[in-house]
């Protein structure tokens, strides 16, 4: 009988309490699996806002993260408005009732306003006008592709765009109505907004948020810039009052508008990166007094090297302890039945055994266990990921599946738990080794 065949038979012969040896390393396995699959998915969170077609996010004076996790990540709360004359100054003279370029319009190729407050089921409202989706790119740089129906126009005030997981969590779809609450989801009830379009998935915050025309989001109760003489309670008669051609109401006046931030891609100079022409831009917005501005890339890099990370890195080390812990468990196991493991050397060695095929067949048996309970412990992590994916996907806007992972890292975990397991059976192998024939022949004592 082979070598392999003899650290089989052993393993059956003491079943239960190998059963009990894998799977104590198949949870300590699933753990770590576990652990650097969220690990990978929270890093994939991050990056997918890292490429939305903008660069820059101007806003308020405050927190560059906070503005960052606000405007691409939809968590958290705005800092403050900024004035529309402010987000003017980024628009080229076409875009500008008084014809004249604006301030920083040279260094900018794309510049989409955005507006934040509302809620609608627990996802938030972002007020904002067609060029989000008509100009703007996905991560993998390419335009927006919608699942169903198509981009509100800027002229129709009421239309909106929803998110994927949006419409599918909600039921949603196209013609439905849907009216956001103001401030929190127990706020007042705003005008209902008409579903134009639902986007396909992007794997990005995009698709949990729910896009709405800025014209209609302006004229809804409390969200009008208070100016003297005139309050935010005219504007419900704005809406109620319709102005123009096609029974569209009148638009709020500049005078009372606000953005929350703009989104802003840098133009690139021919042959230059465009970095360069970003930097520029940065420094002269921070240095006014009318606003900030931040690089989402630079800012999430920077939360994950101060928080993620060194949490990665602690799960790992919890997890990673508890795979010690279970291979030491393979070498309790096999130290426990040293006596009926004395009597099978002294057996085999009376057969013409060699010392080194003792020692070999104990190791082998270890790396059977080892393997048996590292791939079940694979399976078992992946399974449990795939559990929890749909709440995954519904918090970090990221698909999860059975396959989702870190490739890499997981190649690796298997040797490296078969060392482990060597290491562990070292003692006892040798114990194997050293076996004295003729005294277990005659029977122990």
């Amino acid at each position: 009988m082979s070598l392999l065949g003899i650290a089989w038979r052993t393993i059956r012969q003491r079943l239960f309490t190998s059963l009990l040896t894998s799977l104590s390393l198949a949870l300590g396995v699933a753990l770590v699996v576990a652990t650097l699959i969220t690990a990978s998915i929270v890093k994939r969170a991050f990056a997918s806002g890292g490429g939305l077609g903008y660069n820059m996010i101007v806003g308020a004076k405050g927190s560059p993260l906070q503005l960052v996790l606000n405007s691409v990540y939809l968590i958290s709360r705005p800092i403050e408005n900024i004035s529309w004359d402010f987000y003017r100054e980024f628009l080229p003279a076409a875009e500008r009732p008084d014809g004249m370029a604006g301030r920083y319009a040279a260094s900018v190729q794309t510049a989409v306003p955005i507006c934040m407050g509302d809620y609608f089921r627990g996802y938030r409202v972002i007020g904002t006008n067609a060029a989000y989706f008509d100009r703007m790119t996905t991560v993998d740089g390419g335009p927006f592709r919608f699942a169903a129906g198509v981009n509100f126009r800027d002229d129709d005030f009421f239309g909106g765009v929803l998110g994927h997981e949006v419409a599918r969590r909600l039921g949603l779809s196209v013609g439905d109505t849907f009216s956001p609450t103001h401030g929190a989801d127990d706020g007042a009830v705003h005008d209902p907004f008409r579903v134009t379009g639902i986007l396909a998935r992007t794997d990005t915050p995009v698709d949990r948020g729910v896009y709405v025309n800025m014209e209609g989001f302006f004229l809804q109760e409390g969200h009008a810039k208070p100016t003297d003489g005139v309050s935010d309670s005219t504007t419900p008669a704005a809406v109620a009052q319709p102005a123009g051609a096609g029974g569209r109401p009148a638009p709020l006046p500049d005078a009372q508008r606000e953005v929350t931030a703009v989104l802003v891609t840098t133009a690139s100079i021919p042959g230059l990166p465009a970095e360069l022409m970003a930097m520029g831009l940065k420094q002269a917005i921070n240095e006014g007094r009318d606003g900030q501005a931040a690089e989402p890339v630079r800012e999430i890099r920077q939360l994950l090297d101060l928080f993620v990370r060194p949490l990665e890195l602690l799960l790992l080390l919890v997890t990673a302890l508890v795979v010690i812990v279970s291979a030491i468990g393979i070498l309790v196991s096999m130290v426990g039945s040293s006596l009926e493991r004395s009597r099978d050397v002294a057996i085999m060695r009376a057969l013409g055994a060699r010392r080194s095929h003792v020692l070999a067949t104990v190791l082998i048996e270890a790396v059977l266990l080892a393997v048996a309970g590292g791939l079940a412990g694979w399976v078992l992590g992946h399974l449990l990921v795939a559990a929890i994916g749909p709440l995954i996907t519904t918090n970090a806007g990221v698909s999860v599946g059975v396959l989702s992972g870190a490739p890499l890292a997981e190649l690796l975990l298997v040797p490296a738990l078969v060392l482990l397991a060597i290491g562990a059976a070292l003692l006892p192998a040798i114990a194997a080794y050293r076996t004295d024939v003729a005294r277990w022949l005659q029977g122990p004592g």
